[in-house]
């Protein structure tokens, strides 16, 4: 059993729950051992005010009865944990002390009878006294020690009370108590349960809604619900949302345009170009031109690749790095695939397959050659592609994947783009919340690993924009 996962679920409302069943049950404990705490002595019990108060009140009663009358009445207000007796002479104690003497003065100033005698002694309690023979079985363990308080009437008798120590009855109350703490707590947790779920409800759709936004950069606009600082914090996330929308489509937008409107005079050029008669000159204003194409070709491609709006599908990996590995084998490439098979995974397969093809051309362009593998486990999907070039220096392996990066001439020795192949890739590969490293290969040339998250299928059904091809 993984103890960590329940201490510390993945979830806000996961831990709420566990924050609010530590708080009642450390309630609940701080309870019970104040409860303890607070057990009295026997001393304590006999000086208590609940103590003193039923004495003052039998008194006064027992002082008016006659003999007929006391049997009734002693029977009627003593009970298991409070007995009282009326006998002739005072009680006989097995033992006095200093303490009792003590409890003596403090009991007759308090019950207010200084001028009458009042004794209290230590006495070893068997069934057959007072009313315990009312107790259950289980209520006392005799014999039982506790004291007896002797209080001389204005008729000349003595009225006897016994205190002892009511341990037995009060882990009972406390048990009792407890049960029923329990039961309060339970109910108390299921109202809590239902608020936290509730509280919780607009955070699932902010979750929901920036997955989908992440995935295909599709607005989901989020119900503005919850405490201030949530709706605050939705409210942010549904205008960051169009913001980052409405910059990628006039960027997009106005790279397009340009590409479009520049075909038209790059076209004039050339015609005119075709017309110069310097051989030398032709060239050179003819290559001119077909670079300015590429270079807007190879910028219109780097938006595609970070375009998010292809739908998500659930492909097998292998068949589709096959694929691409035999396109370049069937034309002369020495390109070759050593994957796992049958790896199925969640993406964009068009743009994956586009991502993967650009780093076959770089390792068949500088490398000489490529060599694709697929590994998967638990959590992630590997994609690796390698070759036996000159590679990249250790220091430019992060600079290289940015736009408009070109590095040494052994890179560029058989010609070149324009540093946007790998800017490609990896805009694409993050497109898929994944990631895009470059690591040199032993003993030379480099290798391109893509590192998809390992997606769960069911999970992922209940997203919009999400379609599965089985």
């Amino acid at each position: 059993m993984n103890l960590s996962a329940w201490w510390k679920p993945k979830t806000m409302a996961g831990q709420m729950m566990v924050v609010l069943f530590l708080s009642l049950t450390l309630l609940l404990i701080t309870f019970v051992v104040m409860e303890f705490l607070k057990q009295q002595t026997v001393s304590e019990t006999a000086e208590s005010s609940q103590n003193l108060k039923r004495i003052k009140s039998l008194i006064p009663v027992f002082e008016i009865l006659n003999m007929n009358q006391v049997s009734k009445v002693l029977k009627l207000t003593s009970s298991c944990h409070a007995g009282h007796t009326l006998t002739k002479d005072p009680y006989q104690f097995q033992s006095v002390s200093n303490d009792t003497k003590q409890l003596e003065n403090r009991i007759s100033h308090k019950l207010v009878l200084e001028d009458t005698q009042v004794l209290v002694g230590h006495v070893t309690f068997s069934q057959k006294d007072f009313s315990y023979h009312k107790c259950g079985d289980n209520d006392m363990q005799f014999p039982l020690e506790g004291l007896v308080i002797s209080i001389k009437l204005a008729s000349g008798l003595w009225f006897n009370s016994e205190v002892h120590y009511h341990e037995s009855h009060q882990f009972t109350d406390i048990i009792y108590w407890r049960r029923w703490s329990f039961v309060a707590a339970f109910f108390i947790g299921i109202i809590a349960v239902f608020l936290i779920s509730h509280l919780n409800k607009p955070l699932e759709n902010l979750n929901k809604a920036a997955l989908e936004f992440a995935q295909g950069l599709k607005i989901s606009k989020v119900k503005e619900i919850g405490p201030p600082d949530l709706r605050r914090t939705i409210k942010s996330f549904n205008l960051m949302q169009q913001q980052v929308s409405d910059e990628i489509d006039r960027r997009t937008k106005t790279l397009a345009a340009i590409s479009h409107d520049i075909r038209t005079p790059i076209t004039a050029l050339r015609i005119k170009a075709e017309l110069i008669e310097d051989d030398k000159t032709r060239e050179s204003i003819i290559s001119s031109i077909i670079k300015m194409e590429k270079i807007t070709a190879s910028g219109l491609e780097f938006l595609k690749g970070e375009n998010r709006f292809e739908p998500m599908k659930m492909v097998d990996l292998s068949s589709l790095l096959e694929s691409e590995c035999f396109d370049f084998s069937e034309v002369g490439l020495p390109v070759s695939y050593t994957g796992e098979s049958n790896v199925f995974q969640l993406c964009r397969p068009e743009a994956l397959a586009r991502a993967v093809r650009n780093l076959i051309e770089n390792a068949v362009k500088y490398g000489g050659g490529a060599v694709v593998n697929l590994i998967s486990d638990i959590d992630f999907v590997t994609i690796s592609v390698s070759d036996n070039g000159p590679g990249i220096p250790h220091d430019k392996l992060n600079v290289v994947v940015q736009p408009f990066q070109r590095l040494s001439k052994a890179r560029e020795s058989n010609g070149g783009g324009f540093g946007l192949g790998l800017a490609i890739t990896k805009a694409i590969i993050e497109g898929h919340n994944s990631q895009l490293s470059l690591e040199q290969n032993n003993p030379t040339g480099l290798v391109a690993n893509i590192l998809l998250t390992r997606t769960d299928k069911h999970f992922l059904e209940h997203y919009r924009n999400v379609s599965v091809d089985e």
